[in-house]
């Protein structure tokens, strides 16, 4: 057995346990998209659709097998079955053959006063973060992952909720309740920061997914700047199975930085099924 043969099958290995130990009730919408399923373990097959390709590829991968993987799907991959540092560090080093890249981190992070960084993580009430006009998150608190868990992997709100198809999994109407708005907002930053670098990088990102970059031109986006506090939106969360809740945006321009946006998620509320 040569050297690639042998690291193909620590992946595999890794792979292997790391479905084998995920608990599916902590994938927000799972039980929706799959069915009641047992507590633990996930399968090829749920593994690939939530990554957002064929059983084939995703199994290729799990094999072993030298293949040209996308980041995209490794970075799901690594989401999906929630490997910790070393497993993604393993991972992604024989797969690509590199170390992977730091998530990019925004320049205004550094410019959150200390105070008000712990007025966001140490609130315990509502979820509440923080983020710029390129909606790279500059800080967010305990309760924000409890809605959205993906954000502690270096989160970019609109890559998050515009291409990451685990994302769609989650979000209810998908397309109207959560894409069109936010691709709204993304077209009226792009118009007002024409020459910011990461945004555009942001905005190559969603343009560069099949299903998102059918709503950038999309004739019937609302013409909206931020999410409207009275307009509910219908999510499932981790731990709750397929009930669906709700939750209203309320949002904030902090005087010291004028380009971000404090963002405060309402409690989940159940939708009732009657």
């Amino acid at each position: 057995m040569n050297e690639s043969e042998m690291q193909g099958q620590i992946v595999t290995r890794i792979l292997k346990q790391a479905r084998a130990r995920r608990n599916t009730s902590d994938i927000p919408g799972f039980e929706a998209a799959f069915g009641t399923c047992r507590a633990t373990g996930i399968t090829q097959d749920q593994t690939a659709q939530l990554a957002g390709v064929s059983r084939r590829w995703y199994g290729s991968l799990e094999a072993g097998r030298p293949g040209n993987y996308s980041d995209a799907l490794l970075h799901a991959v690594r989401r999906i079955l929630a490997l910790n540092d070393e497993e993604w560090d393993i991972v992604y080093r024989v797969t690509r053959g590199h170390a992977p890249a730091a998530a990019p981190v925004s320049q205004l992070g550094a410019l959150v006063p200390d105070a008000f960084r712990a007025f966001i993580e140490d609130s315990n009430t509502f979820a509440v973060y923080l983020n710029d006009h390129r909606w790279d998150v500059l800080a967010y608190n305990g309760k924000t992952l409890e809605l959205f868990p993906w954000m502690k992997y270096g989160l970019n709100v609109m890559e998050w909720a515009l291409t990451w198809p685990e994302a769609r999994t989650q979000l209810i109407n998908w397309e109207e309740e959560w894409a069109k708005p936010m691709m709204a907002q993304l077209l009226v930053h792009a118009d007002q920061w024409r020459t910011d670098e990461r945004l555009w990088a942001v905005i190559e990102t969603v343009r560069a997914d099949p299903t998102a970059r059918k709503l950038w031109n999309a004739p019937d986006l609302p013409t909206i700047t931020h999410p409207a506090s009275e307009q509910p939106r219908r999510l499932y969360m981790a731990g709750q199975g397929d009930q669906e809740f709700t939750v209203h945006f309320m949002t904030g321009t902090p005087d010291a930085l004028p380009t971000c946006r404090l963002m405060v998620v309402t409690p989940g509320r159940v939708v009732s099924n009657d």
